[in-house]
């Protein structure tokens, strides 16, 4: 009898943590967002021009957040995510060399995450690695979508709504950075208690 009960129990565990992961879904409900839009008539909401003006201001609200975070908590994941995040509004800005320059930013913080692995792992929040490697999936989601990756796929209407597609799941990750940069204020404040 116990021995049912302790497989229940773990069973149950099991499914609250992969539960958790449920972020990770946020980037595709966003390309089900765009054919919603179509369906309806609304394409305004998914259009390019609507996402590009939302752009600056959500990864400038990032930017803020995370410099806030830095300057408090003097902590250098804040730091690395800040630096995303400049990395990223400067390739929403689209100014000249931003577009081969996001890969040399990103190259640069890549070396960094690997070099000071565990200067940056300080957090032993299991929430915000969800949302950190959430978000980190649905940008690179939204880099397949710009890639034309799906069209090999047989996407419905890929050729079509690939740059709504692209560019509301970027929004999408660019929503899911602000939550990052919540999470990250209530982990790091939890962990200096």
């Amino acid at each position: 009898m116990t021995e049912i009960w302790n497989n229940q129990c773990q069973s149950l565990a099991a499914r609250r943590q992969y539960g958790q992961w449920w972020p990770i879904l946020l980037g595709p409900m966003a390309m089900l967002l765009v054919y919603l839009a179509k369906m309806i008539g609304q394409q305004w909401i998914v259009s390019r021009g609507f996402n590009e003006s939302i752009a600056l201001a959500l990864v400038g609200v990032c930017i803020v957040g995370f410099a806030v975070q830095t300057i408090i908590f003097r902590s250098e994941f804040h730091l690395f995510m800040l630096a995303l995040c400049i990395a990223f509004f400067c390739r929403e800005w689209h100014f000249h060399g931003t577009s081969k320059g996001i890969y040399v930013a990103l190259g640069i913080l890549a070396a960094w995450a690997i070099i000071r692995k565990d200067k940056l792992e300080i957090i032993r929040d299991d929430r915000l690695h969800i949302w950190v490697w959430s978000t980190f999936g649905t940008y690179l989601l939204s880099q397949l979508i710009a890639r034309r990756v799906f069209r090999y796929l047989y996407l419905p209407g890929e050729a079509l709504l690939h740059i709504f597609l692209e560019e509301t799941v970027e929004t999408m990750a660019h929503i899911m950075m602000i939550t990052t940069c919540f999470i990250a204020w209530r982990a790091i404040a939890k962990d200096k208690k």
